[in-house]
């Protein structure tokens, strides 16, 4: 934000009261300012020290994992009224801010590939735990991520005692999109189906492990409505059935994710994420006057 001046943000506060932009040669104009970014420059420019934690993730309210509940989707961002340290460093509301799709895709994707290797560092006994982790370091590493070559190993940071967490693996848009069949134009999709889809590769590899045929079944859910989430954020135009399916995956998402990994792995971009904000037509639709 260095290049900014107080002009600018004089500016900004100006045209929100009402200022007119006048172009020479061209006319007047009334701006309406937004702003997009990933979650962590978006909570530094609105200050949200105290909001957007572990039990308050959600970037536009106070509000908790129930922020994934259809009844809060109507309801106007109120972080601004109900957290005493909110100060905006630019004077756009809430209402105009949102999430950068590239960045929610990512962290998304990093998190629930995550909750896998998870899944196999804990498996009993160790013998089956090495065999399975082998095998998605070998899914992960054909995708591409880390360079081909994914070593899944201790993360001594957040390790503690006899209580040993794996590292994340780094996961980029590029390859975030190789685990999901979103993007794919229908003629694509048979030139390009072994490079897409790739959680189904994933998802075999602890499918005999997994706790049962229910919790395996909602696993998979969890990536079918994924990928139908972030085809729905893509689209250019929305129409009133578009708006409806989009929030039964929502729920269908929300369902199968608390039913595969539990509410305490829901993240912050999971939560503001949702909250309709990625995308500029979902958010202008449902919270505008």
């Amino acid at each position: 934000m260095g290049f900014w001046s107080n002009q600018n943000f004089l500016l900004i506060s100006e045209q929100r009261n009402g200022r007119v932009l006048s172009v020479e040669g061209f006319g007047d104009y009334t701006d309406e300012w937004h702003m997009v970014g990933d979650l962590k420059t978006l909570k530094c420019m609105y200050n949200m020290t105290h909001g957007a934690t572990p039990a308050n993730p959600c970037l536009y309210s106070m509000a908790g994992v129930d922020a994934l509940e259809s009844a809060r989707w109507s309801r106007v961002p109120n972080k601004h009224l109900q957290d005493k340290l909110f100060r905006p460093v630019l004077d756009i509301p809430l209402s105009r801010v949102h999430i950068c799709l590239f960045h929610a895709l990512c962290r998304i994707i990093e998190k629930v590939v995550h909750m896998y290797i998870c899944f196999a560092w804990t498996l009993k006994p160790e013998r089956e735990s090495k065999r399975v982790i082998k095998e998605i370091e070998r899914v992960l590493s054909n995708i591409g991520l880390h360079g081909g070559n994914v070593r899944i190993e201790e993360d001594p940071k957040r390790s503690q005692g006899r209580y040993k967490v794996p590292r994340k693996a780094s996961i980029g848009g590029v390859k975030a999109r190789r685990f999901l069949g979103f993007s794919l134009k229908d003629s694509d999709r048979e030139e390009k189906r072994n490079m897409f889809n790739q959680w189904k590769q994933l998802h075999r590899v602890v499918k005999d492990n997994a706790a049962g045929g229910a919790i395996h079944n909602h696993k998979a859910d969890v990536w079918k409505s994924l990928d139908k989430f972030f085809y729905y954020v893509e689209q250019n135009s929305w129409d009133p059935v578009q708006v409806s399916s989009f929030q039964k995956e929502l729920l269908n998402w929300k369902k199968a994710y608390l039913a595969s990994w539990g509410g305490q792995h829901i993240t912050h971009y999971m939560v503001s994420s949702h909250a309709l904000y990625i995308y500029r037509n979902i958010s202008l639709r449902l919270y505008s006057p």
